[in-house]
């Protein structure tokens, strides 16, 4: 699956994250961009919603990044 880093800053735009999206770019950490763990749990619905996959359990505390998601949504 090809997932561009744009959809991904596209679905924290749609979840409504309480950050400041116009600021995070591929390498951003996201916690440092002030996505916090609730916004990051809404990311990670939105994003498993829009391209239909299920990222497991085991992975989500390595997903700092939009481009460690893009990472991650490619290897499923």
């Amino acid at each position: 699956m090809k997932v561009l880093t744009d959809d991904i800053i596209a679905v924290i735009r749609e979840v409504g994250v309480s950050a400041d999206v116009s600021r995070i770019r591929a390498d951003t950490r996201l916690s440092e961009a002030g996505i916090d763990s609730l916004d990051m749990m809404n990311v990670l619905l939105g994003i498993e919603q829009k391209f239909g996959v299920k990222i497991p359990d085991e992975r989500i505390n390595a997903l700092r990044t939009v481009d460690d998601i893009a990472s991650c949504l490619q290897s499923l």
